[in-house]
């Protein structure tokens, strides 16, 4: 997967948004290339021209939501502020951007799966080494008794699981607390006022 992905044309950009439509709603599995095509107002034999089949869509749409978010969250991780607003701004922005873009992690876990080396050559390209500044940043903070004692890896882990899981863990999270409609929208509202707060006394001393 290389860095940089050449535009799409208006036609490609037509079908990348009918098809994240319908993956966010029906996955890879439940996706027919036909809805699609409808959704994007253009004739079956014209997707087809473009894509020739659906994992290879699929496999678009993937990289072009992640390599449009992604960079930019871990970005955050490097900014000249202090460590308590780092934190802060990056759980704030990690849960609005999968607010945003509520397929991505689904789009994740199918490349773990399906194909585990290719999300590793993009991990590694756009997240891997940008993150370890800051993890750097914590081992210093530690020994300096600014932040818990625990490893720096494991606080990074705690901070994705708690900002990640409950979009991922969805279906379960509405049937346990009984939630329907808008009710989970409201409950991650909620989680992105009070998440920052409940991350930075867990780490910050």
């Amino acid at each position: 997967m290389s860095d940089q992905l050449e535009q799409p044309s208006q036609t490609e950009q037509k079908i990348f948004e009918a098809a994240r439509h319908i993956f966010q709603r029906k996955g890879l599995e439940g996706a027919r290339m036909q809805e699609i095509a409808d959704n994007a107002d253009i004739h079956k034999s014209m997707l087809h021209y473009y894509y020739r089949s659906k994992e290879a869509l699929f496999q678009k749409v993937y990289q072009l939501s992640i390599m449009k978010v992604m960079p930019e969250i871990v970005n955050l991780l490097n900014e000249e502020v202090s460590l308590e607003l780092k934190i802060r701004k990056f759980v704030v922005k990690y849960i609005e951007t999968i607010q945003a873009n509520p397929d991505i992690p689904l789009f994740i876990l199918h490349e773990l799966n399906k194909d585990p080396n290719r999300l590793k050559q993009f991990i590694m390209g756009q997240v891997g080494k940008k993150v370890e500044p800051f993890l750097e940043e914590l081992r210093q903070a530690a020994k300096e008794g600014r932040i818990v004692d625990m490893p720096p890896e494991q606080i990074l882990v705690n901070i994705l699981s708690l900002t990640v899981f409950p979009f991922i863990g969805r279906p379960v999270i509405q049937m346990i607390l009984g939630y329907e409609g808008k009710d989970f929208d409201r409950f991650i509202e909620e989680r992105r006022l009070l998440l920052p707060d409940y991350v930075i006394n867990s780490i910050l001393k």
